[in-house]
């Protein structure tokens, strides 16, 4: 009988993370990290298309939740504070999927998220999806930048009990948006990011779209960013690779880049 699809529930501390595993038979599994508040099933279904694309070449893919974000317990402490739940989520995929290597993939803070802790045992390989570059909501991001942010998280209702809660500053995104403030050449964080990035020790693929401030944000990196690092950009594809075309060159280019 073929390999199913199924639940997981990992030990993270002291709480516990849902999580879903797609079968695969190779050597090489990926852990899909999410950004925002998104659950592990992705906006629009993204991670989900993109563990059932690799599972059907051979690769095992999890999908996972952080703590405090969908099925998972616990409180969510935001992307800057999710080491232990990537650990616990590529040890767990070790130990299911018994593959010596593990590709972490993620989009937006889930990516730069990766780029921080994935060389730290959680991973081997990268594929960096609209990288967040900004360590906080508003400070030293573009107008253009926090405006897309501001309406997208807005336009989430994950979002809102953050929001409400006062997690998100709204006001000073919307005054900074207004007063069209500009980013210095490269913030604090970006430069931390891109130092992760250039020690990680192996190769990394970076997928920015063509319609998307936050990859625009991080394009401007690239030449501070060493020749391990691959490059494919998605001309007509917004930061979920929403439109059908541009979801599907977004799998071609990560099923094509792992294919052994």
């Amino acid at each position: 009988m073929a390999a199913m699809i199924r639940p997981l529930v990992i030990a993270c501390e002291d709480a516990s993370l849902a999580a879903t595993l797609h079968p695969g038979a190779g050597a090489r599994a990926a852990l899909i990290v999410s950004g925002g508040v998104q659950t592990r099933a992705g906006p629009h279904r993204l991670f989900t298309q993109i563990a059932e694309a690799l599972s059907r070449s051979g690769i095992a893919a999890l999908r996972f939740d952080r703590r405090g974000v969908g099925d998972s317990e616990g409180e969510d402490a935001g992307f800057l504070r999710s080491e232990a739940d990537i650990a616990a989520a590529a040890s767990a995929l070790r130990h299911e999927s018994g593959a010596s290597e593990i590709v972490g993939i993620g989009l937006c803070d889930g990516a730069a998220a990766l780029a921080l802790f994935g060389a730290q045992g959680a991973a081997n390989r990268l594929v960096l999806l609209n990288p967040w570059s900004f360590e906080s909501d508003t400070a030293e991001m573009p107008a253009a930048l926090q405006r897309e942010r501001t309406v997208r998280r807005l336009l989430n209702p994950r979002a809102w009990p953050r929001v409400l809660a006062g997690k998100v500053d709204v006001a000073a995104a919307l005054k900074s948006m207004l007063g069209g403030s500009k980013a210095p050449a490269q913030s604090a964080f970006a430069a931390r990011l891109v130092a992760a990035i250039n020690a990680f020790p192996g190769p990394v693929l970076v997928v920015l779209s063509g319609r998307d401030a936050t990859a625009g944000a991080f394009s401007a990196l690239r030449p501070a960013l060493g020749k391990h690092v691959a490059w494919v950009r998605i001309e007509n594809a917004d930061h979920t690779f929403t439109q059908p075309e541009a979801r599907r060159a977004l799998l071609a280019a990560v099923t094509g880049w792992l294919a052994p």
